[in-house]
Parts: C-alpha cells; structure tokens; sequence
C-alpha cells in the first residue's frame, strides 16, 4: 500500500513481484493510489500507470463533457478521465488543456513524478509553433531535452567509489576484467601514502570481492573490513532466513531515502545484502549512492 517502504517496493520490483496492471481491482481505490505513488517513486512505468488509465469505465457523456464531470470524480478516477479523454483528442488546444489539467493534480497529490517522461513524450509530438500562447510555458516547461533526461555518471579514477569500476554494476562484465581494472586501481591508491578508504570505497571493494573478483593478495590489507553488521542481522544470514533479513532492513531504513543514510548503516546494508546474494538490490543501492553525477 501507499505506506510500505520504498525497499519493499524495490525488491519487489526488481524480482518483478508487483501486482500485474490488467490484474489491479479498479474499486480498490486504495490500492490504484499506492500504484500512483509507487509510479511517482520509479517502482512501476508510467507508462504502466497510463494502461491502468485506459481500463477504466465511462460513459460517453462523461468523456464528451469532461470539463464539467473531472472535477466530481476521486482524483485517481479524475485522472483516468482526463487521460481517455486525451487518447480521443485531435485538437490541440484542448490536449493541452487535458494534459496541464493531468499534470497539476498530479502535483496537487504529491506523484508528480507518474506523470514526466510521458507528458513529455506527448509533447513532443506537438509542433511548438502551433501551440496557443497560454499554453507556451507549460509546453517548454515540461519537455525533457534529450541530453538531460537523465544525469550521467562523472568518473573520478582517483577515487575508487567514483570510478570506472562502477561500470562493472551496470553492465556486469567479466570477472577477468574486473579483477585486472580493480587490479590496476589498487597499485594507484596503494602509491599513494595519503589516501583514506572511506566507507563507500569499502562497499564497493567489498561488493566487488563477494562477487568472486581475484584481488591480488598485496592488496589485502590496503583496509579494514569493518561493516558492523548487528547481531541480529548476523544470526537471520547465517540461517538464511531471507525474508526476515528484508523486512530487518525495512525497519532500520524506516522511510528515508536510502542514499540520506549515514555511510555507516549503507556500509552494513550492502554487506547485508553480499552475503544472501541480492546482488541485483545491491547493484541498484551502489549505483544510487556512489556515483557522482552531473
């Protein structure tokens, strides 16, 4: 539901374990809200969201007299309506109209998020000079140049939680690779008397490490391995009890952001999450809280 923990959401994600959109109860207006928000959240496509749209029932005079009918309706079924509205809109002042309308009550509800790659997708297909002069600042607004949808990774390869080894968790090359590029690194840092091994170069040695790389054994000591796992956490790893370990780490993330964590508790986390093997969890924990991106 809309309060489950955004870790729960991602494993479930990930494993693709959510609820599958042709299957979600349309009366359950609770559950269409928690999807609304997990869409906000990334956890399903908005594209996903806009099919749930579609299966909604109307009749024809609500979808001929939207303007009027929107407004009565609960604000998922209100945008359900605006959205089958637009799919039957050639004109462009009133898809416009439709999408502002789409857009601001997702605002209003606090999912902004549900509705961007898509609203800019729509937008696109609009010829910016046809479009009315009161619609001029939501249309630049709201499209997603192509060069900034998405910040990009800044390599720093004198850092080793900002190096190019980050690129081995999004595209899973080799072990060979990895060991001789993790390899070469380590002769750098190890040159260099004055460099600290912060707990972020800790999560992804360490990560690195359990996923099999073949370290040289000059570099074994360059740090020291301290994640701190509590106690209790140990015990549920060491009896494989998976879902306890999940619903652990739920507690202590509670609802912050995971990337907001002291290094500390990611530190133990991640080594939480080598040692039962969710590397996939793991890869999406590094990649949102190490990389520097611009």
């Amino acid at each position: 539901n809309e309060k489950t923990p955004k870790f729960i959401w991602r494993y479930l994600s990930n494993y693709n374990l959510l609820e599958e959109i042709s299957e979600i109860d349309l009366e359950d207006g609770k559950n269409i809200i928690a999807i609304e928000k997990a869409t906000h959240e990334k956890n399903y496509e908005e594209q996903e969201l806009l099919n749930l749209y579609k299966r909604f029932q109307f009749t024809l005079d609500d979808l001929l007299n939207v303007k009027d009918k929107y407004s009565a309706l609960p604000n998922y079924k209100s945008r359900a309506l605006l959205y089958q509205r637009l799919l039957l809109t050639y004109d462009i002042g009133e898809k416009l109209f439709l999408l502002e309308k789409l857009k601001k009550s997702t605002i209003k509800d606090s999912i902004s998020n549900a509705f961007n790659v898509e609203l800019s997708n729509i937008l696109k297909q609009i010829n910016e000079n046809e479009v009315p002069a009161q619609y001029s600042t939501f249309y630049k607004k709201n499209i997603i140049p192509s060069s900034e949808s998405s910040k990009k990774i800044k390599f720093n390869n004198k850092i080793l939680h900002q190096s190019k080894l980050l690129n081995y968790f999004s595209k899973s090359y080799s072990l060979e690779r990895l060991s001789k590029d993790t390899n070469d690194l380590l002769k750098k840092v190890k040159a260099n008397k004055k460099y600290i091994f912060s707990n972020k170069d800790k999560m992804l040695l360490d990560s690195i490490i359990f996923d099999g790389a073949n370290i040289q054994k000059k570099f074994n000591n360059l740090y020291e391995r301290d994640p701190n796992v509590p106690t209790d956490l140990q015990v549920l790893i060491n009896n494989d009890d998976v879902g306890m370990i999940l619903l652990r780490l739920v507690e202590i993330i509670g609802e912050d952001n995971i990337e907001d964590l002291g290094t500390e508790t990611q530190y133990f986390i991640i080594t939480v999450l080598n040692q039962i093997n969710l590397d996939k969890i793991r890869n999406n924990i590094l990649l949102e809280i190490l990389p520097l991106r611009v």
